[in-house]
């Protein structure tokens, strides 16, 4: 299923400031990534790339996020700063966001068809989070999400 835009005319920052104050809704966000994380690891997917993936450039690959997702990460802020097509949670091969890291990090493995079913549904469940809890549904390009929210800041 396409990801749906959001029918309001809401900024990302703004979106993102209304998802960072539902503490209920991040912890509905949290009980979803650990169903899916008891899910995947009873399928033989495991990561053979080794952050590969996290240099969008060289993997040939966008990471989209929805508001509460990115709102998810922004709890603690990026330990590099937003730069185009590269994760700034990423530190050589080792993941800095792991606990947090977006429904796409998840459910990537090398592109592994078999996970494609599994990412639209728990994607479903995350943007009912979103109507649930009244928070604007936007789904951005990671990178560029993040760069809109600390322009906003600064």
């Amino acid at each position: 299923m396409p990801a749906r835009p959001s029918s309001d005319d809401t900024s990302l920052p703004d979106a993102v400031r209304c998802a960072e104050q539902r503490p209920d809704a991040l912890a509905a966000l949290a009980v979803l990534y650990d169903q899916l994380d008891a899910e995947l690891a009873e399928t033989n997917a495991q990561c053979l790339g080794g952050g590969t993936c996290c240099r969008f450039d060289i993997a040939g690959h966008r990471l989209f996020v929805t508001t509460l997702e990115l709102a998810m990460l922004l709890q603690g802020p990026p330990p590099h700063p937003a730069a185009p097509l590269r994760c700034p949670y990423q530190r050589g091969p080792k993941c800095l966001a792991r606990g947090f890291r977006a429904l796409g990090c998840r459910t990537y493995f090398c592109r592994s068809p078999e996970l494609t079913d599994l990412y639209e549904s728990y994607h479903q469940a995350i943007a009912q989070l979103h109507e649930h809890h009244a928070i604007p549904y936007l789904y951005v390009e990671l990178t560029a999400g993040l760069a809109a929210c600390d322009a906003k800041q600064a």
